[in-house]
């Protein structure tokens, strides 16, 4: 008989992209976290409050997290190159930038 066993996890990565999380799951023994950057609020980084574009074509990420977890983790982010209207009216590209948490100062 399965059984499904849910829990909380918090971590400075999903606390950075909460905005981008799109949902868990188990793979092989592995935890999977998955998160769409497309989704993330990035206007203050860009600087800009102009509409953001994504190109249809997106590829994935897997970053593996060093954790004391049962099992290990593992963050896969969903990215694509972006576009957006400068003030002149010239598009900008841009890909998301994945941002690693600090380690604790010693």
């Amino acid at each position: 008989m399965a059984v499904t066993v849910q829990m909380q996890c918090t971590s400075a990565v999903t606390e950075m992209y909460q905005d981008a999380f799109v949902g868990s799951s188990m793979e092989n023994g592995t935890t999977m976290i998955i998160f769409d950057l497309r989704k993330h609020d990035f206007h203050q980084e860009l600087g800009t409050k102009a509409t953001l574009s994504w190109r249809k074509a997106s590829y994935h990420v897997d970053v593996h997290e060093l954790s004391t977890f049962h099992n290990p983790i593992l963050y896969r982010c969903i990215v694509a190159q972006g576009s957006y209207r400068d003030g002149q009216h010239q598009r900008r590209y841009f890909t998301p930038r994945l941002r690693a948490s600090r380690p604790p100062s010693l």
